[in-house]
């Protein structure tokens, strides 16, 4: 039995975008996700281990969210790509991100890119990396010049 599981509107503030100040400030970001697993076992024995925990996609998420990255396209797919790689029964993912009000000079609601993975016409993502099974990162994910929100002077950015 195959069951979509998923999670909508989960929001970040993030240091992603082209620019050195998105480094710098970072942006507000969304992101959807819609599982396809094979969840009969899980069905049929009332058991969380047969199944996609939506808890553990929010931390593969926020783990991913925590590497700044300049393109959507590369941040979704690496999203993606590690829930595929986290639970077998997983037969494809689809993510949306979207980057809430990017900086374009108008008013713009949110700019996004969706990846699809597995499935019918979906790509697969790259094998995982030797026993990674883990949502956890070592803090040394951060760059060494990276600050969160409200530790540096954005006096000298033009608005």
């Amino acid at each position: 039995m195959i069951a979509k599981i998923g999670l909508e509107d989960v929001r970040f503030h993030a240091p992603h975008g082209f620019f050195e100040e998105e480094h710098l400030m970072g942006n507000e970001f969304s992101v959807d996700v819609e599982v396809e697993a094979n969840v009969a076992v899980a069905a049929e024995e009332d058991d969380l281990g047969g199944t996609v925990n939506y808890a553990t996609i929010y931390y593969l998420l926020q783990a991913e969210m925590k590497k700044p990255t300049q393109l959507l396209e590369a941040l979704a797919y690496r999203m993606g790509s590690r829930i595929m790689n986290q639970f077998d029964e997983v037969v494809s993912v689809r993510l949306r991100l979207r980057k809430l009000s990017p900086p374009l000079g108008g008013r713009v609601g949110a700019a996004f890119v969706e990846v699809n993975l597995g499935g019918a016409g979906g790509a697969m993502p790259a094998a995982p990396q030797s026993g990674q099974h883990t949502f956890e990162d070592p803090e040394d994910d951060y760059p060494d010049d990276f600050k969160p929100p409200g530790s540096f002077d954005i006096s000298g950015f033009n608005f």
